[in-house]
């Protein structure tokens, strides 16, 4: 998902994120304008389900869904600086 450069405009990309709670996301930033290049944070949160199924994962069909956050992507994205 690419967003907007809250300083100069052009696309950035989420880089990584963190879960807050369930239903809010922090999500660090990176604008892709060579020139800019700030990093930032947002957040995204859920407003309103709009068709709910009441179904968690199935963790046979779907493992990928069900894994367990043991990696902190913040760290990783930390050190990439």
């Amino acid at each position: 998902m690419l967003i907007t450069c809250p300083r100069c405009e052009s696309k950035a990309r989420i880089a990584t994120s963190k879960a807050i709670t369930k239903e809010t996301r922090e999500a660090y930033c990176q604008c892709l304008n060579l020139n800019c290049g700030v990093i930032f944070v947002t957040y995204t949160s859920v407003c309103r389900i709009i068709e709910p199924t009441g179904q968690k994962p199935n963790p046979e069909l779907q493992p990928e869904l069900c894994k367990s956050e043991d990696i902190n992507q913040v760290e990783l994205f930390a050190l990439e600086l």
